[in-house]
């Protein structure tokens, strides 16, 4: 019996030089990935929001957000996907700080394009985490398992909002959470006052795991923070 092919990986490549980032989409679609290209960690979340991916490349000189803060809260919410900084940062102490950060394969430029699709097959082949001991988001499925196999059903809001949660690290303010979650129609006031009753719906539903450490957690005059580190997975497909 013929075993089942293995799928390509979806590669979404994380560059602020333009002419760089098209030409690395050109080269790795030509050797059969599914690629996407975007310019910073804010279009980063929009793409994962969009369509999961498998392997992510990731320069770390970016505007706003850099590839190392990128880095770390990727690696804490979406410990199943493989990261590949490709930067100009040489040294070795800069090496050190990019594995420290979480990444899986550390290359610096010029690195041949040859290479680069190398190494995205050779980490797709080997990347097989244990996320069983974790709480898990099953964005597509509206689930949260526990690290103990509670699962709990979720509405669409609170799987979005754990989700924005999960991607943005630490902590989201108030304003931040309006403009994901809010409705454009309704007044910043309203919006505010819906978000908080969600999140009081969503603790309702946590119930006693509260008290485990997983909790949507209010900090007075900044926002919301989730209490434990979130696996989300079974992102919408395209």
């Amino acid at each position: 019996m013929n075993s089942a092919p293995v799928p390509d990986p979806r590669v979404i490549i994380v560059e602020d030089n333009e002419t760089l980032r098209r030409e690395l989409e050109l080269y790795l679609a030509e050797e059969g990935f599914a690629v996407r290209g975007v310019d910073s960690g804010a279009q980063l979340n929009e793409a994962l929001l969009a369509q999961s991916a498998d392997i992510l490349i990731l320069d770390l000189n970016l505007p706003e957000e850099d590839g190392l803060c990128i880095t770390k809260r990727i690696r804490r919410s979406l410990p199943d996907l493989g990261i590949i900084i490709l930067t100009a940062r040489i040294r070795s102490i800069d090496r050190l700080e990019g594995y420290a950060a979480g990444a899986d394969v550390y290359l610096t430029k010029p690195t041949r394009p040859g290479e680069l699709a190398a190494v995205v097959r050779n980490l797709f082949g080997r990347l097989r985490p244990d996320i069983s001991a974790q709480w898990q988001l099953n964005v597509a499925g509206l689930t949260l398992r526990s690290p103990s196999g509670d699962e709990l059903k979720l509405t669409g809001s609170e799987a979005r909002l754990l989700t924005e949660l999960a991607f943005c690290g630490q902590y989201m303010d108030h304003e931040t959470l309006v403009a994901k979650l809010g409705d454009a129609k309704k007044s910043q006031k309203i919006n505010k006052a819906r978000i908080e009753v969600l999140i009081s719906r969503l603790r309702i539903k946590l119930g006693s795991h509260v008290g485990t450490g997983f909790d949507v957690k209010a900090l007075r005059g900044r926002g919301y923070q989730l209490g434990l580190p979130l696996t989300v997975t079974n992102l919408p497909p395209k």
